[in-house]
């Protein structure tokens, strides 16, 4: 993989550089999965599956977007173009990154960009700051996503974290055959206990409603039937 060049962003420094946002099939989106915050549920169900994994330095859970069955593979580009009407806030933030004063804390942080990243030129695409050092519109967009994803990690943090308690979670092994006779599989993801939802009572079910829970554990659910699509972009 080519190594990043990650570069704090510099109204001086970075004035004449562009993003490319038409080129969609780039090493940086060639990921098999996008984390996804509880705020933007409500769209991105309709399009992809979304799971559940363990952020690997917290053990915490999180909320992922599956793109494709293995690692490197994102079925949602084909043709250089991206399958879906909505693309979810980590694949929209590319090629920028925040950099966190604290790792873990999310309350404050300066946004980086990957200078390696094909979609950074200097010719053609997005500008990021104004003749007078402001920030374009473009820029401002990008800023707005980290701050939707900076808010949103922490109250998703809290609703798994509570639906784990609860034992609403479960681990699963994702066993996948594809129309050819391939199968694949996937390891570490978790999901929601259907039966598990479906009988809450008394307290546990009013603190799952109080705080979110249920929506979010119905629109999680309610994802799965996209399996069936990358199923058959896969084959």
């Amino acid at each position: 993989m080519e190594k990043q060049d990650i570069q704090l962003l510099d109204k001086v420094k970075h004035k004449d550089i562009k993003i490319n946002t038409q080129a969609v099939d780039v090493l940086q989106n060639q990921v098999n999965v996008a984390f996804v915050v509880v705020n933007e549920l409500s769209a991105i169900t309709h399009e992809y599956p979304i799971f559940i994994t363990k952020n690997p330095n917290t053990g915490q859970f999180q909320l992922v977007a599956l793109l494709g069955f293995k690692s490197g593979e994102n079925l949602f580009i084909q043709d250089g173009k991206w399958q879906a009407t909505y693309l979810p806030l980590d694949i929209l933030r590319r090629p920028f990154q925040a950099m966190l004063e604290k790792e873990g804390d999310t309350s404050s942080g300066r946004i980086a960009i990957d200078m390696s990243s094909e979609q950074v030129q200097t010719n053609k695409g997005e500008p990021l700051f104004n003749d007078d050092g402001s920030a374009t519109e473009f820029l401002q967009r990008v800023q707005t996503s980290f701050s939707q994803l900076m808010g949103g990690t922490e109250r998703t943090t809290q609703i798994l974290q509570t639906a784990g308690e609860l034992g609403l979670i479960e681990g699963i092994n994702l066993d996948i055959e594809l129309p050819n006779g391939e199968k694949r599989g996937l390891n570490g993801l978790y999901a929601f206990n259907q039966e598990a939802v479906t009988y809450l009572t008394g307290a546990n079910l009013e603190t799952c409603h109080q705080q979110g829970v249920l929506q979010v554990c119905h629109l999680v659910l309610s994802s799965g039937l996209h399996l069936n699509k990358l199923i058959k972009w896969a084959s």
